[in-house]
Formats: structure tokens, C-alpha cells, sequence
């Protein structure tokens, strides 16, 4: 049977026919969505029900189950008259399945759509015509020159932010010293509690253990030169002056730095800091002062404890393990200098104590409203509180060390 035949661009190489003469069949295929039958070297299908979005993975199982490559066909005819919707996912489905025989060498026609199917098809061309844009990488100097702005702007504001937040300190501090009154006694004592007397137990351990390491690494070395006593001198002078007032502040800095900035960080982003300025209420001098003060009266005291500890351990290690008297071990040790190597230590110790609440109190105040903010600042905290202690510890070393003490 001989019918007229009109065509319409649907892609390139690509027509569509309205009509096809057929030939004899052999089926194939017979699904929901489409019937599928061969005539020689070419293959038809009727397109039947919806080819909407609902349905696309279904399709392209079909489609892909058939294997068409392993025919030997030459020509692949599409008869959409049967389709009852179309929309944007099927268009662009049997536009892919015809650029996918296309590239194997055959040719696609596609024949009887309605006219409400055309826009849709519009549409798939319109896509495909659009350029595709080729994005080339950024050289190397533009890379670096951005990463450098990017560093230096944030530098800039953190220094900004760091001095905005000192300034406001400052200002609460001397208004507290006017009036005394208005310093919140109880939550000052309730950090106390929980940054000085629970870590008691943890601070003693450690400074004990350091000692006992010191000594046994010191006594190695001094044996060499049959100076075993010496190790007295050796693990007491280096407790008192460095390691129990350092080790203590790390400790502190890991276990209430970060405990500070986490609990100001959930505030802010909770909006609870927010309501408090709402309500007249001051939070730097609710909830920082009071932490600020806590940590300065309690790593002191820790540290004196620390050094206490310490102490016993070079005892308990030259007694059993060098087998010195214990009298003679007091008197190496009442012959040192133990009033100034004390002090040097607990000198440091406000400093350090000021330095990690401030620096945690201010990672918890400028928290980010995103789910990880919390953590990535309480990180940071313990990070930089760490750090600005290792910082304050080298000054003093060189003032000491300048005044000869």
C-alpha cells in the first residue's frame, strides 16, 4: 500500500515520517508500552499508553532488554500514533534511542504523533541546540592569587571580629569592677567546680605519670655519667617551672575549652544569645565572665596540686628504682632553688587560664547557624587555645630567662 510521505527535522540525520509501508512482520516484542515486530533488516515499534515521567525507568528496561545492536538492522521505525501522553521525559527518551542507533549505523524514523506531542519535541531540540560551553581550569597564578584573597579576607575578619570581642570584654570587665554586684557569684562557682574539681582526679594522674617518665628517661641518661642523683634535680626543676603548669593547661584547654565553646556555640545557634540581648540581659557578662574567672582561679590551684604531684612521682622513682634515701632525696631537693622554679610556674598559670577561656568563649560566640558549626568551632577552639598557650609559655621563657630567674 503506497501512502504519502511528510517529514519534520527532529534532530540531526534524525526524520519523522508520517507514515511507513510495512511489509510482512514477525513479532518480537509485546509489552504495556510498546509492540515491537521486524521486517528484514528493519525493525517497527508501536508506541502505546503514556510515555511520562512516571514510567521512564519501566521504558528504558524495556527498550534496553531488547539489544537492539545484535540484530543486524538497518532501519528503526517508531509509530506513535497509539501514544496516549507524552511529556518532556519521553520526548527526550526516544530522542536518546535515536542518537543511540544512529551512532550503530542505522537510521530512525518516527511517524504519527498528535499535535500536542509536538511542543514536547520542541522542546528536546531546543536543549540539544543550545552550545555547550567548554570550561577551562583556572592557571595555577589565578588558583594561588584566589586562595590568598581568600586567606587574607578571612585573617582580616577574624582579627576584626577577635578585637571587636576583646573591646566588648574590656568594657564588661571594668563595669563589673564598679560594681561588683553585678559578677554572677553562683555560676563562677559552678565552673569551678566543673573545670577545677572534676579534673582534679585527671590532673594529679597525669603530672605523677610525667614524673615517673621523666625520671626514668633521665636517670638513663645521668647514669652514663654516674650522676643518678642528679635526677632529682632534673624532674623537679622541669615540673615546677614547665611541665606540671603546661601539661595542666593543655589538659584544661582540651577538656573545658572545648566544653566552653560547645555550650555558648549550641546558644547561638539556638537564638538563645539573641534573647537574652532581647531581654536587656548582657551575655558576655553572663557567659563569659563568670568562665573567664573560673578558669583563672582554678588552673592555679591544679597546677600547685600538679606540681605536688609530680613531686611524689620523682620521689616514689629515685627511692625504688635508684635506691636513694629518702632523707638524701629531700635534701638534693631543699637545695635547689624551689621557691623561684615554683613561682615561674604559677606566674604562668592566669595567664594561661585567661587566655584559653577567652579564646573558647569567642569560638562559641561567632558559631555559624550550619550543622557542623557546632563542632568545627569547638575544634578550633581546643586548636588555638592549645596553641596561644605553647604562644604565652615561649614569651614568659624569654622574659625569665631575661631577668635571670
Amino acid at each position: 500500500m503506497n501512502t504519502a510521505r511528510a517529514t519534520i527535522s527532529f534532530a540531526t540525520g534524525t526524520t519523522l515520517a508520517m507514515n511507513s509501508d510495512l511489509g510482512e512482520l514477525a513479532l518480537i516484542n509485546d509489552n504495556d508500552f510498546f509492540r515491537c515486530w521486524q521486517d528484514g533488516r528493519a525493525l517497527h515499534f508501536g508506541l502505546k499508553r503514556d510515555w511520562v515521567l512516571q514510567s521512564i525507568g519501566h521504558l528504558e528496561q524495556q527498550i534496553s532488554a531488547l539489544n537492539l545492536a545484535d540484530l543486524n538492522l538497518e532501519k528503526v521505525a517508531f509509530f506513535c500514533g497509539g501514544l496516549r501522553d507524552l511529556d518532556l521525559s519521553g520526548a527526550w527518551l526516544l530522542y536518546r534511542t535515536a542518537e543511540h542507533l544512529k551512532a550503530q549505523g542505522m537510521t530512525a524514523e518516527f511517524s504519527g504523533f498528535k499535535a500536542e506531542h509536538f511542543k514536547f519535541i520542541e522542546q528536546v531540540l531546543d536543549i540539544e541546540s543550545v552550545p555547550h560551553e567548554t570550561i577551562t581550569a583556572p592557571s595555577w597564578h589565578t588558583r594561588i592569587t584566589t586562595h590568598a584573597n581568600a586567606t587574607i579576607n578571612g585573617l582580616t575578619n577574624s582579627f576584626a571580629q577577635r578585637m571587636t570581642f576583646s573591646g566588648a570584654m574590656l568594657k564588661e570587665f571594668y563595669g563589673i569592677l564598679a560594681n561588683p554586684r553585678r559578677l554572677r557569684w553562683i555560676a563562677t562557682v559552678r565552673h569551678i567546680s566543673e573545670a577545677g574539681v572534676n579534673a582534679l582526679p585527671v590532673v594529679l594522674m597525669m603530672s605523677f605519670l610525667i614524673a615517673v617518665v621523666l625520671a626514668f628517661q633521665g636517670q638513663n641518661q645521668l647514669a652514663q655519667f654516674g650522676a643518678q642523683i642528679y635526677t632529682v634535680d632534673l624532674v623537679s626543676i622541669s615540673v615546677l617551672r614547665e611541665m606540671g603548669v603546661l601539661l595542666t593547661a593543655i589538659l584544661v584547654a582540651g577538656r573545658s575549652g572545648s566544653a566552653f565553646a560547645a555550650e555558648i556555640g549550641v546558644m547561638q545557634l539556638n537564638d538563645e544569645i539573641d534573647a537574652m540581648n532581647t531581654m536587656g540581659i548582657r551575655p558576655l557578662e553572663v557567659l563569659v565572665i563568670p568562665r573567664v574567672l573560673a578558669l583563672a582561679i582554678s588552673l592555679p590551684l591544679l597546677t600547685f596540686l600538679a606540681d605536688i604531684a609530680g613531686l611524689l612521682g620523682t620521689v616514689t622513682v629515685t627511692t625504688s628504682l635508684l635506691n636513694i634515701p629518702v632523707n638524701l632525696v629531700v635534701e638534693r631537693f631543699l637545695s635547689l632553688d624551689i621557691g623561684t622554679h615554683f613561682m615561674v610556674g604559677m606566674i604562668k598559670a592566669p595567664f594561661f587560664a585567661v587566655a584559653i577561656a577567652l579564646i573558647a568563649c569567642f569560638r562559641g560566640f561567632y558559631v555559624k547557624k550550619s550543622a557542623d558549626a557546632v563542632g568545627l568551632n569547638t575544634t578550633r577552639a581546643v586548636v588555638e587555645s592549645i596553641f596561644m598557650v605553647i604562644v604565652v609559655d615561649a614569651i614568659f621563657s624569654v622574659i625569665f630567662v631575661k631577668l635571670d630567674w
